[in-house]
């Protein structure tokens, strides 16, 4: 059990490290800081809804940036191992196909992690520069946000292991994202639908996850209830990404 930690945590490390050296992790990172920079200037239009609008704006493209970086690296990330032949010499070595996808998802995951954390410090920096305090939401926000990232980047890694190329995963993934923010509508829709076809939207319909359950942004004052109602979809999302892709990946010749 400690050999398959090992290879995992060997995995995810390495996966860390190429995405802090890329250069699109640097250019993302530049963008992400100079938007919410751009933020404040935008404040001072707001007047009386200022601090409200300088906390909702700054976290949205906080989650913009990290999701948009996330998603290209995960589209990119199994297809260049596998045109540069590396996928074949990681799997020469007694490396489980399990514990080499559960790596490159850790790590992904923890280079979003250090971007939240790095953003949210310059977004928290911003606002103390305005005069204002720490949002009482702010953490269970970024707390929401990240769980996003783990339903929406394992989904990446799945689509990417039977996609023909980054930009159609890519492309498919985002289409899941915007979905999933509209799931509680399209689930009303369903129901308000008769017949075949309701209940045809309705299967379909549970198939999206439901990222509205992850907006701290939207539940200020009840905030706190977030992860408890969340954690658990979250969880079962990104799971069952990983098995699916599990599955995938063994029946490729590698």
């Amino acid at each position: 059990m400690r050999k398959y930690a090992a290879l995992v945590a060997s995995v995810a490390l390495n996966s860390f490290l190429e995405g802090a050296r890329s250069r699109f992790f640097t250019m993302f990172a530049v963008f992400a800081f100079t938007a919410v920079y751009a933020s404040v200037l935008a404040g001072v239009m707001a007047v009386d809804q200022e601090e409200r609008l300088l906390g909702d704006f700054g976290l949205l493209l906080t989650e913009l940036t990290t999701l948009a970086y996330l998603l290209f690296n995960a589209s990119s990330s199994l297809l260049r191992e596998a045109e540069t032949k590396t996928i074949y010499l990681v799997f020469s070595r007694p490396v489980p196909r399990s514990a080499y996808l559960a790596g490159k998802l850790a790590g992904a995951l923890l280079t979003g992690a250090m971007m939240l954390l790095l953003m949210g410090a310059v977004h928290l920096s911003l606002l103390h520069f305005r005069g204002f305090g720490l949002p009482p939401f702010y953490g269970w926000a970024l707390a929401g946000i990240f769980l996003k990232l783990c339903v929406i980047v394992s989904f990446a890694f799945f689509v990417s292991l039977f996609s023909t190329s980054a930009v159609s995963t890519l492309v498919i993934s985002a289409i899941m994202w915007t979905l999933g923010h509209f799931a509680a509508e399209a689930r009303f829709l369903a129901e308000e639908a008769a017949g075949f076809q309701g209940a045809l939207l309705g299967l379909l319909i549970n198939l999206v996850p439901n990222l509205q359950l992850f907006n701290a942004r939207d539940a200020a004052g009840a905030a706190a209830a977030l992860p408890a109602a969340a954690l658990l979809p979250a969880a079962a999302w990104t799971l069952a990404c990983y098995f699916a892709g599990l599955w995938l990946l063994s029946r490729k010749e590698f």
